[in-house]
């Protein structure tokens, strides 16, 4: 009964439009004073600090603020010439350039509403100049845009590693292949649709003198993925260093070598960045005392007893906490799933002999589809809002790419090897 009232509580609460870290507060208080008595209130307040105190949580902002520097500093714009440069002539070339878009800049923000809203900008405005529809550039950019925290480095990966004590540098070397599996699978639904639709071909390559331009120009930014994966691969830096050499890196960028990046420019990037990583750690803070009643409560191990009398078998349980976790992100926003979920789900995946490290692939995939499933879909609203158009709209046009992601989603879900092949080859946090 108790695990029914806090799980459907905090739902319900979340639903009825209370912020998600006040629903969160508010469900571990009640649960508090109703079990215990309000004593126990002293433990919420101790519980809230320490949620915010963890190293691995200072990634958070630097890769909010590399992500927004990128944004505003020229970066994005060259890295978008570049995916140019890929597609030639092909039908429907501007659709697979805004994937492959969304490929590179995802190994730079670590953030698919800054990609949407970065990125997006750019490649909405090219699309609808070369003929295609707002709609479908709209949509297109909201898929691919989901791409960007899966590839390194990525900041669910860094909550979840932190809330779930699981190797950070694991879980960014765990996302590299799906993320290119989830760019393959887009890029082969848009093949189809460009044929039934007619869609225009790509411009082909400009002469070799604007192409070497074009790379030259674009090389530094470009440098920024593989420098982020090797300072952590060689121990040069823990993840949340690297994040603070992204956004060094993306700062020197665009204010000294693209020179687009005004001190006033600055300035607002700064505070903007703040703003959203104060939401981000609100979040996690009262998360970390409903986590603790969840536990108190072995709330974990009545879910995990209700799971194991459906089936024993690995695959079935997997399957339930895929399409539960799918249905939850078309109602709750990511992070919430994500907090609600690890304490309650990482003990029966444990049981169930799931490596901590690919469910965190499984649960992060399954946030990024969330994301552009209506109603609540946080991109398909950025993308609303870039293109001028309605959610409905866009909402028509996305389920052929939502279920390419699902079809992934369910082949690293029962393949593990797809997701732990690379830290498990390179010895980096994962047991063999």
């Amino acid at each position: 009964m108790l695990v029914s009232a806090v799980l459907i509580g905090v739902c319900v609460v979340i639903m009825l439009g209370v912020p998600i870290a006040v629903a969160l507060g508010l469900v571990a208080i009640g649960t508090m004073v109703a079990t215990v008595g309000p004593d126990l209130l002293v433990i919420f307040i101790q519980r809230t600090y320490a949620g915010t105190t963890s190293f691995p949580l200072l990634a958070i902002p630097f890769f909010v603020l590399a992500g927004n520097l990128m944004n505003v500093g020229g970066t994005t714009e060259r890295i978008f010439q570049v995916a140019q440069l890929c597609m030639g002539r092909v039908r429907g070339g501007l659709a697979h350039v805004n994937v492959i878009g969304s490929v590179i800049f995802a190994g730079m923000s670590g953030s698919a509403v800054a990609d949407a809203a970065g990125m997006g900008v750019i490649e909405h405005r090219a699309m609808t100049k070369a003929g295609y529809t707002s709609r479908f550039a709209a949509t297109i950019t909201a898929v691919s845009s989901t791409i960007g925290p899966i590839i390194p480095p990525s900041i669910p990966f860094v909550i979840y590693g932190s809330l779930a004590n699981v190797s950070v540098g694991a879980l960014f070397l765990a996302g590299i292949v799906p993320g290119l599996l989830m760019a393959a699978s887009l890029m082969a639904v848009i093949a189809l649709v460009a044929k039934r639709m007619d869609l225009p071909r790509g411009e082909g390559l400009p002469p070799l003198t604007v192409v070497r331009g074009i790379l030259l120009r674009a090389m530094p930014a470009l440098l920024l993925p593989p420098t982020i994966l090797i300072v952590i691969l060689t121990g040069i830096a823990t993840p949340t260093e690297a994040a603070v050499v992204a956004a060094g890196y993306a700062f020197v960028l665009g204010r000294f070598v693209y020179r687009e990046l005004a001190w006033s420019d600055t300035l607002a990037v700064i505070w903007d960045s703040a703003r959203q990583t104060a939401q981000v750690m609100f979040i996690i803070a009262l998360a970390a005392p409903f986590g603790w009643v969840l536990v108190q409560q072995q709330i974990p191990n009545a879910v995990l007893a209700s799971l194991l009398t459906l089936s024993s078998e690995p695959w079935v349980i997997l399957l339930v906490i895929n399409l539960a976790l799918l249905l939850f992100g078309m109602f709750i926003e990511g992070i919430a799933i994500m907090i609600i979920a690890y304490p309650v789900l990482l003990p029966v995946i444990t049981q169930i002999g799931v490596d901590p490290v690919h469910f965190g692939v499984i649960l992060v995939l399954n946030i990024m589809i969330g994301l552009v499933t209506p109603p609540v879909g946080l991109c398909l609203y950025v993308m609303a809002g870039i293109a001028r158009i309605s959610i409905a709209e866009i909402t028509r046009e996305i389920w052929p790419y939502v279920l390419a992601l699902v079809g992934v989603l369910l082949l690293i879900t029962f393949v593990p090897a797809i997701s732990l092949w690379l830290p498990q080859s390179l010895g980096y946090g994962v047991a063999r």
